[in-house]
């Protein structure tokens, strides 16, 4: 192999000779495509064999485009054998197929499919013949369809999906193909997927070294001889470039290996995501014939035992969530606006950090958390050979049912399904460590070290990042298996406590931890929930309780969520215990505990499930962000409550905050920015306002003031951006919230809001937090639930003014208006 490398000191020649060499070797139709294959699929809920035969009669037929998932449209049923753990929604068989052509003059090409995620147990098919099949829902998987593809008449590919063992998991799924699909033609000397592998062994501010591992495969009998040309890019300009001849025997493969030296690097960290793209461009006689890429960052990730995380040298604080990989009202087929504005809302707590819990999430979240800068704790299992049996809530009494999930497939495809993971996503700089598990009953005692150990060799044998394991035991101090603890780089404490890690110190004084999992300083009661006197009694009365044992499981974090706030003290000055993941960021659809029927989402977040911030998202606001800020609860509309005495309760990041009632001061109160605390005062309710005021230094730095409302009189509506690509995929999220006359919100205000649109947009969400609700997402009006509500709009392909208004019968309307451009 002969090697020619140019260092980067002549960037613009570079720049000029990579596009005058894409240039001249692009003009051919040998060039690989990557075509979107996510329109035109017919699709029908129900399993139907015979439209594996290419001539089946799919006309009657629905036409979808994915990602799509079935499953949200309901309806909810307590017959629905997901049961509480899916939601209540509907779940099943179905099937997939998609006609298309391949131009004659691709005869010589290869033509694969890749699915970045269909739920669950896909089978796919190609003119009849059957490529694959793959159990587990999130995996990304692709399939060579050459040797069957027709290229001179059609070509159907059909998928079957069956996720009707049920509960099938300890959370919403969703059904579909949930996620992109792709075909790839490429040449038969090609770049096979997920082979390039870029790392930056190097690092320091005035140079980095780039490395890139690629295979180069040939399916010619003859032995071919073709250039690979490697170069680096930042924001589209070519700053390294190297060039090898490469010499190949007939049907065979030669992993290459190319250093190449970045000159004044851009680091990557969460202040800074800069990305870098490299390219492999595979050329034959100065054409091109293969090409892969993908983005990187160059970072220098730190893991020590006193001072915990680090990345560029500098120490770094986790203040991380655990996610679920569904969007709320759109269920699990959710769109890059979507990500986006969850992270978005999560950045503002002082979030940086994501726990993908417990399955692999989609390309395009972590193409995302690279791009905002957010830490991922990459996360792919949540059980191995043996059954969960989790807690859930029936007629008021908790028991146990096991869910059809994984656990009968984990011998077979656990490897398989690791190591495709890790192929995935080891490119991306978001990416700080690997989880192999969470919550494993085997990791208990010893005889989850052999697997342990085998899924970590794994790893380690494809990527150099650590990992971890979401252990049980450590809350309820009944302690896992030592020798199983010690198997994973880092240890991964789940709900462990102070003298948890006092006694890991003892066992383990040379060990890394992490929490990966916690509490949140959350109630369990949903969004602006306040009960007192009769109106509690009618709370617990609606869910018609059988038995006390899972009220006291509300109470138990009532308003204030102790565990979350205790969680968070116990490991903010431990400057070994590199972060913690609360659970979780944002309320999902199942696993509605401690609730049962007709609760039918979760509500253990500080953000409930349409993005709305709860109380507890201002706690971690003032203890992981240094924008100054101060808030106070309850609302004041506590009608029936007149002469009594209420808790009002603040968060703030200054080092003093004073409560004023109707204009006179309740006091002040310090705030120790070393440690970790709220305060409260207990105040004799009457109608009027509070108002709080948060002081640093002596100095007024935030206030916050809350008043009794009057009537429902307005609609105030509030969108993130209103400009919109005319794609048939971009979107804008309406929070709606009702108003008084005078401008404050109505807290308990449930009006019914009717959405409308005039111009190039679709409505296809709708919601409002309301954790009980059966209500459809897809429908053209939603009431409000304690003051607000949301509505979703897509983007058609056109470009044009979008006008979207939301009015109620006695209420001022709101219209926003969008621009959608190409």
């Amino acid at each position: 192999m002969n090697k020619i490398l140019i260092s980067t000191t002549n960037k613009l020649f570079l720049g000029l000779f990579f596009i005058i060499s894409f240039i001249s070797c692009s003009e051919t139709n040998t060039k690989p495509e990557h075509i979107n294959f996510n329109e035109g699929w017919k699709f029908i809920q129900e399993d139907v064999q015979a439209a594996i035969n290419p001539d089946f009669n799919d006309t009657t037929w629905e036409t979808v485009k994915v990602p799509h998932d079935w499953s949200i449209k309901g309806p909810f049923s307590k017959d629905n054998p997901s049961f509480s753990r899916g939601g209540w929604l509907p779940t099943g068989k179905s099937t997939y197929r998609k006609t298309f052509d391949v131009t004659a003059n691709k005869k010589d090409s290869k033509v694969f499919v890749y699915f970045d995620g269909a739920y669950r147990n896909s089978v796919v098919y190609i003119n009849g013949n059957k490529v694959g099949y793959r159990p587990m829902g999130y995996i990304g998987f692709e399939y060579d369809l050459t040797k069957y593809i027709n290229f001179d008449k059609k070509n159907v590919l059909t998928v079957t999906l069956d996720n009707s063992a049920q509960p099938g998991s300890r959370w919403y799924t969703g059904t579909g193909i949930y996620r992109d699909v792709t075909l790839k033609i490429k040449q038969k000397t090609f770049i096979p997927n997920w082979s390039l592998y870029v790392t930056t062994p190097s690092i320091s501010k005035e140079n980095a070294t780039v490395n890139a591992v690629f295979t180069v495969e040939t399916e010619y009998t003859k032995g071919q001889e073709v250039v690979a040309k490697t170069s680096v890019l930042k924001d589209g300009i070519v700053v390294a470039f190297s060039e090898e001849n490469i010499k190949l025997e007939g049907n065979s493969s030669k992993e290459i290996k190319v250093d190449l030296d970045i000159e004044n690097p851009k680091l990557w960290s969460p202040e800074t995501p800069d990305l870098y793209t490299v390219q492999v461009d595979i050329l034959k006689n100065g054409t091109l014939i293969g090409q892969e890429s993908t983005r990187t960052g160059i970072r220098d990730l730190g893991y020590d035992k006193d001072k915990g995380f680090s990345i560029n040298g500098k120490q770094i604080k986790l203040k991380g969530v655990c996610l679920h990989h569904a969007g709320g009202p759109l269920g699990s087929a959710i769109y890059r606006r979507t990500i986006e504005r969850q992270l978005e809302i999560l950045r503002e707590m002082g979030c940086n950090a994501v726990r993908t819990s417990h399955n692999p999430f989609s390309t395009e979240f972590l193409d995302i958390c690279d791009e905002m800068g957010f830490l991922v704790m990459n996360e792919v299992f949540d059980e191995w050979e043996i059954v969960k049996k989790p807690t859930t809530i029936q007629d008021g009494k908790k028991v146990r049912i096991p869910v059809k999930y994984y656990a009968d497939k984990f011998k077979e495809w656990a490897d398989k399904d690791l190591t495709d993971f890790v192929l995935r996503d080891r490119n991306h700089p978001s990416v700080v460590m690997w989880s192999i598990g969470n919550e494993i009953d085997q990791m208990k005692t010893d005889e989850g070290i052999p697997i342990a150990n085998r899924l970590i060799d794994i790893i380690h044998n494809l990527d150099d990042r650590p990992v971890t394991n979401g252990l049980i035991g450590y809350g309820w101090d009944a302690w896992p298996s030592e020798g199983a603890a010690k198997t994973s780089d880092i240890r991964g404490y789940n709900y462990i406590k102070e003298n948890g890690l006092d006694r890991e110190n003892e066992i383990a004084p040379n060990a890394l931890g992490i929490v990966t999992e916690c509490a949140s300083a959350q109630s369990y009661y949903p969004r602006s929930t306040y009960l007192y006197g009769d109106e509690k009694k009618a709370f617990w009365d609606k869910l018609n309780y059988s038995s006390e044992e899972a009220h006291d499981w509300v109470e138990q974090r009532e308003l204030i969520g102790f565990r979350g706030v205790q969680a968070w003290k116990d490991i903010k000055n431990r400057e070994n215990i590199m972060g913690q993941f609360i659970w979780t960021g944002w309320d999902y659809l199942g696993e509605v505990i401690p609730y049962g029927w007709p609760a039918r989402s979760s509500s253990f977040a500080p953000i409930d499930l349409c993005g709305f911030p709860k109380d507890g998202y201002f706690f971690y606001q003032s203890q992981w962000t240094d924008k100054p800020m101060v808030h106070i609860f309850p609302h004041w509309n506590l009608e029936g409550m007149e002469g009594k005495k209420v808790t009002v309760y603040a968060y703030t990041n200054g080092d003093t905050v004073e409560l004023f009632q109707d204009g006179k001061s309740l006091g002040k109160k310090t705030n120790n920015l070393n440690d970790v605390e709220y305060q409260s005062w207990d105040v004799t309710y009457k109608p009027g306002a509070l108002k709080a005021i948060s002081y640093k230094d002596g100095k007024e730095i935030a206030t916050k003031e809350v008043k009794t409302a009057g009537k429902a009189a307005k609609i105030e509506v509030f969108v993130r951006r209103t400009n919109l690509k005319a794609n048939d995929k971009d979107l804008a999220y309406i929070e709606c919230t009702i108003l008084d006359k005078d401008g404050n919100v109505v807290p308990k205000a449930d009006n019914l809001i009717q959405f409308s649109i005039d111009g190039e947009a679709t409505l296809i969400g709708v919601g409002n937090g309301d954790n009980f609700s059966h209500d459809s997402f897809q429908a053209k009006e939603r009431k409000a639930f304690n003051s607000k509500c949301l509505a979703i709009i897509k983007s058609t392909k056109t470009a044009g003014n979008i006008q979207f208004k939301a009015s109620s019968k006695g209420l001022e309307s709101a219209v926003v208006s969008f621009n959608s451009e190409k």
